[in-house]
């Protein structure tokens, strides 16, 4: 026997409110209506199954309650390796999901393609988002990038403090008394944020009358691992090495463990991000960005856009502070 299709009204009974408050919740009615209210009613619908026709739904509000989440672009397609972006995204997914919307995966070819499925866009900005930014603003949508990135063209930013990181990764480790550094970051140029981490620790070593190495690659796992084994055969082991990302610390940590270093007292480690779980378990110091603050700043900024009634809403630059986490391998 077929199962019968869940109603508006199970769904208002169930969340202990009126119908006519879940049709405003999905018709994207916000203004009078409380968080509390919104949780309960995405609960109920969630539990109770509840599907609305995006199809009707779309006609009769002129939305489709859709954000495009755009992962990467030609010059960059390492997201669905890097949890820490992976945790954003369903952070996002979350909170978006309790104001009534989803999101869709896109990269810069398909978000083209799908313009009329979206109503707005959260980009992850690298060194190849500029080319694309003057017709991503011509689509008439609302446009938030992730990461640093030229407020002129109209798009709102958020982003993390990222020469901060690199001033706090900086000072932790001299405080210990780590003075031979080696810090592994991208090639300059790459992605924005990290020139921006490696400004800020080299401008603090370069205050403080030190010098430091700087060995570039893709900031993989692999290339952690690859370059301490280097270091250590070519008899050029620093003090502490500095990841400029969580993922390249625990390559090295990796190969810590097969050169039968001991960590912190034959090398210390420290990187940057803070990846859920993953950089706790591993008992990883590191310099941690906010990555759920951004992601719940991110979705408000975007409903509100898309909820403006045609009112532009002037670009928003709003930076977020980082904090020190130290753990075992500092």
């Amino acid at each position: 026997m077929a199962k019968k299709r869940v109603t508006l009204v199970q769904v208002a009974k169930d969340a202990g409110c009126s119908p006519a408050t879940v049709s405003h919740f999905l018709n994207g009615n916000f203004q009078k209506m409380g968080l509390q209210t919104k949780e309960k009613i995405s609960l109920s619908i969630t539990k109770l199954g509840y599907q609305v026709n995006p199809v009707a739904k779309s006609l009769i509000t002129g939305k489709m309650h859709t954000i495009g989440l755009v992962l990467s672009d030609s010059t960059y397609d390492g997201y669905f390796e890097d949890l820490y972006f992976l945790h954003f995204a369903q952070v996002i997914k979350q909170q978006l999901k309790m104001l009534g919307y989803k999101i869709m995966l896109l990269d810069f070819e398909e978000i083209f393609m799908n313009i009329q499925m979206v109503d707005g866009i959260i980009v992850k900005a690298t060194i190849g988002t500029e080319k694309f930014m003057p017709k991503l603003m011509d689509l008439n949508v609302p446009v938030i990038t992730i990461g640093r990135h030229n407020l002129s063209y109209g798009a709102h930013v958020l982003r993390v403090n990222d020469y901060q990181s690199g001033q706090t990764g900086v000072n932790h480790l001299l405080s210990r008394g780590y003075h031979k550094l080696v810090i592994l970051t991208y090639p300059h140029g790459h992605v924005p944020g990290f020139d921006d981490r490696l400004n800020g620790a080299s401008d603090t070593l370069q205050q403080k009358g030190k010098l430091t190495t700087v060995i570039t690659g893709d900031m993989t796992e692999k290339f952690g691992y690859d370059t301490l084994i280097n270091l250590a055969q070519t008899n050029q082991l620093p003090q502490a090495l500095f990841c400029l990302s969580d993922i390249s610390a625990i390559g090295v940590l990796k190969a810590c463990k097969d050169l039968g270093l001991s960590v912190p007292q034959d090398l210390a480690v420290l990187g940057v991000d803070d990846m859920p779980t993953v950089s706790e378990l591993l008992s990883l110091s590191t310099v941690r960005h906010p990555i759920n603050e951004l992601a719940e700043a991110a979705s408000k900024l975007m409903i509100q856009s898309i909820e403006s009634d045609g009112q532009r809403i002037e670009p928003v630059e709003e930076v977020f502070s980082t904090e020190l986490m130290v753990r075992r391998t500092s």
